[in-house]
């Protein structure tokens, strides 16, 4: 009877019926925000769910081609002492490198250096926008290092940092062939390394002529040529944004801080690069918000507006 009383009286009808449709909308707003806050977080969880399980697939990848190869071996920005950690878990020894052949040595001293050149000049192509600038390190880098190295070589162009590095000769102090397709050795480079932040007045520039590196060598099953996995900095060095100038050096010699110069066109590519990765980086960040907003303004108003009509 309630209901049909209400009925029969056209105003007490209306402002009833209005006053269930805005609580109505109320709680259907509330509903979708919630609703909307999972979808973001399922979302975000996929992504990076995805993120790892390509990382992982990349990993797999690498270990299925070389034998011998392991995963905790491709770990990247590892420091010394937890490499050194790795190392004695797995009872691996590095012995003197005079167990490998000479010839072999020698090769894989030519793939650090040509590793070491080509990564500087990498740098320099991103900073002039060439899209393929990986494609000179492919043939020196395993795939899961390539990836590691094109993060940290577009964090150092954004920063305005080139690393522009000649080892004009090399010495292997000592090695350990894990497997037929793997080895590890503690490599010392003598040459010129200049890391020059070109976009900060020339602070926090460096340079050294003598360094001593970690370095995982791998080569495929099918393929007899040498290339490297992972590298662990045994010196000074800035990787993906970190400093790693406190650990302990595996090399006596220093480094020495200093203004270095560079060409006035460099610097002229680096700030043009530096706009360009600003740009796309805010576009990154604004357009999925602009959408985010737009649904969740959606999400909010398409129920009431529902109820309404």
């Amino acid at each position: 009877m309630g209901s049909t009383g209400g009925g029969s009286h056209h105003h007490t009808s209306t402002g009833g019926g209005t006053g269930r449709s805005y609580s109505g909308s109320s709680s259907n707003g509330a509903n979708s925000i919630i609703i909307f806050i999972f979808l973001v977080g399922v979302i975000i969880y996929l992504y990076s769910f995805v993120k790892r399980l390509i990382i992982s697939i990349h990993e797999t990848s690498d270990t299925r081609k070389v034998a011998g190869l392991a995963k905790w071996m491709l770990m990247p920005n590892m420091t010394i002492s937890r490499f050194k950690n790795s190392l004695e878990e797995h009872q691996i020894n590095l012995a003197y490198a005079h167990q490998l052949d000479d010839e072999l040595v020698q090769n894989l001293i030519d793939t650090y250096a040509k590793a070491q050149f080509t990564y500087g000049q990498s740098i320099r192509r991103c900073f002039t926008g060439n899209h393929d600038y990986l494609n000179i390190l492919k043939q020196q880098l395993g795939y899961t290092f390539l990836k590691t190295m094109q993060v940290e070589i577009k964090n150092k162009a954004a920063e305005g940092i080139i690393d522009d590095v000649m080892v004009n000769r090399g010495k292997m102090l000592a090695a350990k062939q894990v497997s037929a397709n793997v080895i590890i050795a503690k490599v010392q480079a003598f040459g010129l390394d200049n890391e020059v932040n070109v976009l900060s007045q020339f602070n926090s520039s460096f340079k050294r002529q003598q360094w001593t590196d970690y370095v995982v060598f791998g080569r495929e099953a099918e393929n007899g040529e040498w290339k490297i996995y992972n590298i662990v900095y045994g010196a000074h060095f800035h990787l993906n944004g970190k400093d790693y100038n406190k650990q302990a050096s595996l090399d006596k010699a220093k480094i020495t801080e200093q203004h270095l110069e560079v060409s006035p066109e460099l610097v002229k590519q680096a700030k043009a690069y530096k706009r360009r990765i600003t740009w796309q980086k805010r576009c990154l960040i604004l357009i999925p918000l602009t959408l985010i907003i737009l649904a969740l303004l959606y999400w909010i108003t398409a129920p009431a507006a529902v109820i309404l009509y």
